[in-house]
């Protein structure tokens, strides 16, 4: 491969951000310029295999006032660029793609060598970071639309990382743009003052977020106008009352309010610290001296220094392994002696209400991780629901009575010598006897899909079919209601025309399975993680390979986290077929149009593009090929 020289100047950068420059002397190899990688955490990019580095190529690019290396793969699309823009010999702008498409830049704004802007671009995004010290942290946003607000807000709360929620904080220099009147500072200055103790609070209440956490969607209702005249301001005011996370947390969906936004230039600015829930949030007036959104909940004194306890339970398992069961029962039952406390000391329903449920989750998660014949953890668990009924709501009984039944479930699965038939057979009686005393219960819509689903695996899909339908008409609200009424289609489809249609994996251009009239088509649900799929990929490509010059097609609906994942899996096991893709993994529009809820999943679909088989096994996959071939 022919190289080009830019100068050991250009080179020594490179050099800077880690790329040795041992044998660089004619410059950089593919396999060097792979080596830099974003400053920043969770960019998702290509990243090509070791399989295909010696297919890649080194481009040197030039501009009137500078040169760079551009990085393509095996087809040509770029992959990295990296290129010095004012001629000065030194790399100041290090660009990354995605599937052909630059979807973020670091950008050395200053000329000392070092990033300090970060944007994200085409299908990643629009927003525009400012790294101000140079520390690798985006300290302000120059740049940010609500809906990614809302994404980092999720982040920051499942890292608990303050200052990453405070770069999105509305700042002094904000305040002196708006050209506020002092009545308005002054209720924005409060509302900024809570954001740290309110943060943390938040934090302690969703403990359970970790690096799994999906943000799925955000809602907001339309923005706000405040006019200038109106307000007593230099200028019109546009602001957010609030929006409404909805994040997929263990395999459950939940919601995180976002607090008041407000717009300074081309960023949208945080006012408040999130909180948990998806209650709407009421509003004031702006002239009023209360807020905007909902009312701080009150933390009495005495509680402070548990908060405080109760975060030091949280650090102290950095270094530990939750999957070690003794491991998960200290720290469960540690936290839940901190919340027995706070719960005592807290007068207000609300605030008790959520310490409340994370006493349950604790008892619960210990309950499941105890040795056969320890029911302690259990045994607590169902004193709380006892003392909650007493005096709490049917909602909350509800919450702690479908943690108590799960766990007990688990419990006995994981005996020795366990009849499991019997245990799942329990499990749907109890399932049964909750969603008929608690139809309110925000685990309702989850207990009638797990029905459906206890019922269609043994076999009774009669029963499946009433409970996905209960959920989808009595439940509309709930996220888990168009599973619902897609596993209810699933049941149905056989004899029926198959609708799918998404964007293809990588490309994004569009698909519709009617393409593929007058073929027989195999459709296959399948994600990275699940064991299956390598074994199932084999058969798969030998059956492509075999029928296709018959009028065999393949369909492979991936349901992965990210299609990184899915590519890096393809990339390790070739499949001849049309890859789709969309975000949201098991609960992305092509899992839930059908209610994909396991895998994998094959339909076969005849040259009359109905379906032949919703439930047709691999091992038996060709047989019934053949039948649809002649």
């Amino acid at each position: 491969m022919a190289r080009s020289h830019l100068g050991m100047k250009l080179l020594s950068t490179l050099c800077l951000l880690g790329v040795t420059s041992g044998g660089w002397a004619a410059g950089p190899a593919p396999e060097d310029l792979l080596k830099i990688r974003p400053k920043l955490d969770g960019i998702e990019i290509s990243n090509p295999t070791e399989a295909d580095i010696p297919h890649l190529k080194v481009e040197v690019v030039k501009s009137e006032k500078g040169s760079g290396y551009l990085l393509r793969d095996a087809q040509g699309r770029p992959l990295r660029r990296f290129f010095d823009s004012d001629g000065d010999r030194y790399i100041d702008v290090w660009s990354y793609f995605l599937d052909g498409h630059e979807v973020y830049r670091e950008i050395d704004s200053n000329g000392n060598r070092k990033a300090d802007q970060f944007r994200w671009l085409n299908q990643a995004g629009s927003k525009i970071g400012l790294d101000l010290n140079e520390d690798g942290r985006i300290d302000r946003w120059e740049q940010i639309s609500p809906e990614e607000v809302s994404q980092e807000i999720l982040q920051a709360v499942i890292s608990r990382d303050l200052a990453r929620l405070q770069a999105l904080m509305l700042t002094d220099s904000d305040l002196r743009e708006l050209q506020l009147p002092n009545a308005e500072i002054v209720r924005l200055k409060e509302r900024l003052a809570s954001v740290s103790e309110k943060f943390n609070s938040t934090t302690a209440a969703l403990i359970g977020l970790n690096s799994k956490t999906q943000w799925m969607h955000v809602e907001f209702s339309a923005p706000q106008c405040v006019p200038a005249d109106a307000l007593g301001s230099g200028r019109d005011l546009y602001r957010y009352k609030s929006g409404t996370i909805l994040y997929q947390n263990n395999g459950k969906a939940d919601f995180l309010q976002t607090g008041e936004l407000i717009l300074v230039g081309r960023a949208w600015k945080l006012v408040d610290a999130p909180i948990p829930g998806h209650a709407p949030m009421e509003e004031r007036h702006p002239d009023s001296s209360t807020p905007f959104g909902q009312d701080v909940v009150q933390i009495p004194e005495e509680v402070r220094p548990l908060l405080e306890k109760l975060r030091e339970v949280d650090e102290s398992i950095k270094n530990s392994n939750l999957a070690d069961p003794a491991a998960a029962i200290r720290y469960n039952l540690a936290r839940a002696a901190v919340l027995e406390q706070i719960i005592a000391k807290t007068e207000q329903p609300a605030a008790q209400e959520n310490w409340i449920k994370q006493l349950a989750d604790c008892y619960s998660a210990a309950a499941q991780n105890s040795a056969e014949g320890d029911s302690s953890a259990h045994r607590r668990l169902s004193e709380l629901r006892q003392r909650v009924a007493k005096v709490g709501s049917s909602k909350l009984t509800g919450y702690i009575a479908y943690r108590e039944i799960s766990a007990d479930y688990t419990r006995k699965l994981m005996a020795k010598n366990v009849d499991v038939a019997k245990v799942q057979e329990e499990w749907r009686e109890r399932l049964k006897e909750f969603v008929t005393e608690y139809p309110a219960a925000e685990d309702a819509p989850d207990a009638l899909l797990q029905l459906g689903m206890a019922s269609e695996f043994m076999g009774k899909e009669a029963e499946a079919r009433n409970w996905y339908a209960k959920l989808a008409k009595e439940y509309p609200a709930s996220p888990l209601a168009k599973k619902g009424q897609g596993s209810l289609d699933r049941l149905d489809v056989e004899g029926k025309v198959l609708e799918l249609s998404g964007p293809m994996l990588g490309t994004q251009r569009p698909f519709d399975i009617q393409q593929f009239a007058g073929k027989v088509v195999v459709v296959y649900y399948w994600a990275s993680w699940n064991g299956q799929c390598a074994a199932d990929f084999a058969k798969l490509q030998t059956l492509v390979q075999s029928y296709k010059s018959q009028g065999l097609e393949l369909v492979c609906v991936n349901l992965d986290n990210s299609q990184n994942e899915a590519v890096q899996f393809l990339q390790q096991h070739r499949l001849d077929a049309v890859h789709l893709f969309q975000p949201g993994a098991m609960d992305s529009p092509l899992a839930v149009r059908y209610g994909i809820l396991v895998l994998p999943n094959v339909f076969l679909v005849g040259r009359d593009g109905k379906v032949v088989s919703r439930s047709v096994q691999i091992n038996g996959l060709e047989d019934e090929v053949k039948k649809l071939i002649k």
